[in-house]
């Protein structure tokens, strides 16, 4: 079975984890860029229903976040997580795996 592993952090980071993903067997990965909030940092705000004073709020406070995505095969995962908790044991971050029910791959420059 293989699985998503969805691995959230803060940008400063993205050496130590793309160093302990590929320590941990990964073969390849993709990137998405976000502005985010801890529920640390958000606990008890109200936001305004205006649309601009609520977007330039969560622009001041947000942080630049990465989120990392690779799709492993499922024995390879206790590694990841061995190697990401080495790598990252004094900072924040958040690791999902979701099972892959599927995937199609095409790469005409591979046939």
């Amino acid at each position: 079975m293989k699985l998503l592993i969805k691995l959230f952090i803060e940008s400063k980071n993205i050496g130590k984890a793309i160093n302990a993903l590929s320590e941990g067997g990964i073969s390849g990965f993709y990137i998405k860029e976000y502005a985010g909030l801890s529920p640390y940092d958000w606990q008890g705000f109200l936001l305004s229903e205006e649309p601009e004073l609520a977007i330039n709020f969560v622009k001041q406070l947000s942080q630049n976040t990465l989120l990392i995505n690779a799709v492993v095969n499922m024995d390879i995962v206790p590694s990841i997580k061995e190697k990401i908790h080495e790598r990252l044991e004094d900072e924040k971050y958040t690791m999902i795996m979701m099972p892959v029910l599927g995937m199609t791959i095409n790469n005409p420059e591979m046939d």
